[in-house]
């Protein structure tokens, strides 16, 4: 097996790939595509902003911290405007072109990222990460285990396992 990861699609005959896990709606012409995980936007910080100078204790106290962005436009608009806040400029911040990048920054404490669940599990987990609020908005994309549908045929991939979280795409290999 050989586990790639790209933003670029994948060419199922000319990549050589038998399936692959794809974020979006969920329709892709001619692939079969299952469900994986679904996805929930929430802020995520250090546990140390939860205590100091400016502790973070209601969504109004994010007026006092730097909001963190990536790329992938998960909207601080639609949060705070969930949470009834109007009066914080949800553009601010640093926007950085990785969402693991914005991910660490909010671990080192350098502010407040809107974690996507399935990247920021893991430092949840480990507890380099909490959610200082309970507010959740569900994403309008999910995960999808996607093939041509002549790969289900296959016996060597009925048995495949893809690990929680992993994005990846699995392909034939000659190692």
């Amino acid at each position: 097996m050989r586990v790639a990861t790209s933003e670029r699609l994948a060419d199922f005959a000319s990549d050589g790939i038998d399936i692959a896990i794809r974020c979006g709606g969920g329709q892709y012409p001619g692939l079969s595509a299952e469900l994986l995980m679904k996805e929930d936007h929430f802020p995520v910080c250090s546990p140390k902003l939860l205590r100091g100078r400016y502790p973070l204790r209601t969504p109004a106290d994010l007026a006092r911290h730097t909001l963190l962005h990536d790329v992938f436009t998960v909207d601080w608009i639609m949060w705070l405007h969930s949470a009834g806040i109007d009066n914080i400029d949800a553009h601010r911040g640093p926007t950085f072109l990785s969402s693991d990048h914005a991910i660490q920054a909010a671990v080192r404490g350098e502010g407040v990222v809107l974690g996507r669940s399935a990247l920021v599990a893991d430092d949840l987990a480990a507890r380099r990460l909490v959610r200082p609020f309970e507010l959740s908005l569900p994403a309008g994309f999910a995960y999808y285990v996607v093939c041509p549908p002549r790969a289900l045929q296959r016996p060597d991939l009925s048995g495949l396992a893809i690990g929680r979280g992993t994005i990846a795409q699995a392909g034939r290999s000659n190692n």
